[in-house]
């Protein structure tokens, strides 16, 4: 990495660790995997007074805009970070701070502690490794979801950066007023995306969710990409949710429906834990008493699909139209593709059996 990139993080660490008298950038590692940022680790030596302690963080920079598939703020992310880490007992990482000048990193950047923990949860499951761990992590983490869900949105986005973070038009006045906008926002994307013939699914996902709402629900706090992916654990216990770039405030059931399609596409078994509880859906309910049933987890998931689609066409169309040359964007398109006939399972089309 460039010696330019060692002297802005150090730059970033002196400014958010006002006590440290000297910096010292260790080796700089990409980190594979996610599209969404570009991901490092690095290890830093920070002295203070006779003291030099090392440590590890994270590295979360924005891609270049035409090439984003979401467009999020580190700024956003930060403040929920700090504000989850300060006003509840879910673990996260903390968060140092941000760059918003895109000529310190090349693009908005951030940095977060590195949290402990493994990040390989598929060993909790199927006779994994960790399988003995499985039932105690898991009921952390329905606990975890709970809390957030539970937490007042005032005290965690007292802002309003969350309302409607990507900027698209949301009104989270009240649970009507944000089903209809995100509608509004769906139909819109349609039009904005390059529309090959098979994409004509998604305008009917769109309007088939539109016509069979589900109850309302209060609004809460979501994480946004609330899949096995996104939490690492030690010892029976979560010890960091990760990964809050796409939080906004919607129902909460878009939370557990996304887990579910996540937990089927990971091959993992977290909706089946805790088995004592007879599962994370059971365990959430008798938490919170909402009595949230499986069909309504069905409508999320589509839902859920929903608003991903969106941004992943735009990112595509962006590619097809010339205004970026991602190799990214056309793995996009592979798994955009595939992704087509889930969708028809979830419409209820007929001749697509359900897996």
């Amino acid at each position: 990495m460039s010696t330019a990139l060692n002297e802005a993080l150090a730059t970033l660490l002196t400014r958010c660790e006002p006590d440290a008298e000297h910096v010292a950038i260790g080796d700089i590692v990409p980190i594979p995997g996610g599209f969404s940022r570009e991901t490092f680790r690095f290890e830093a030596d920070l002295q203070r007074g006779s003291t030099t302690k090392r440590s590890a963080y994270i590295l979360r920079k924005d891609p270049p805009y035409e090439a984003a598939i979401l467009h999020t703020h580190r700024s956003v992310e930060h403040d929920l970070i700090e504000a989850v880490r300060a006003r509840t007992s879910i673990p996260v990482p903390r968060s140092i701070g941000y760059e918003m000048d895109p000529t310190v990193f090349g693009e908005a950047a951030m940095v977060l502690e590195c949290a402990d923990g493994s990040s390989t949860t598929s060993n909790l499951f199927f006779d994994g490794p960790d399988a003995d761990q499985a039932d105690d992590v898991i009921r952390h983490l329905c606990e975890a979801l709970v809390e957030l869900h539970e937490t007042p949105i005032d005290s965690l986005d007292p802002s309003g950066n969350l309302r409607d973070p990507r900027g698209v038009g949301i009104d989270a006045t009240n649970w009507d007023r944000y089903m209809a906008t995100t509608f509004e926002y769906y139909i819109d994307g349609y039009d904005r995306i390059n529309r090959e013939p098979g994409l004509c699914i998604l305008l009917d996902a769109f309007l088939t969710l539109r016509r069979h709402p589900p109850r309302p629900l209060p609004l809460s706090v979501l994480h946004g990409d609330f899949n096995p992916a996104n939490f690492l654990y030690k010892n029976g216990r979560v010890t960091a949710v990760i990964d809050w770039e796409n939080s906004r405030i919607g129902d909460p059931r878009e939370d557990l429906g996304w887990m579910v399609m996540m937990d089927g596409l990971s091959k993992t078994a977290v909706m089946q834990h805790p088995v004592d509880e007879g599962g994370f859906l059971a365990y959430y309910n008798r938490l919170r008493g909402l009595d949230i049933t499986p069909e309504e987890l069905g409508y999320f998931i589509l839902f859920g699909t929903a608003n991903i689609a969106v941004p992943i066409n735009e990112a595509i169309a962006r590619r097809v139209t010339g205004q970026n040359r991602e190799i990214l964007h056309l793995y996009l398109v592979q798994s955009s593709i595939t992704a087509l006939p889930g969708i028809g399972q979830l419409l209820q089309y007929p001749g697509i059996p359900v897996s």
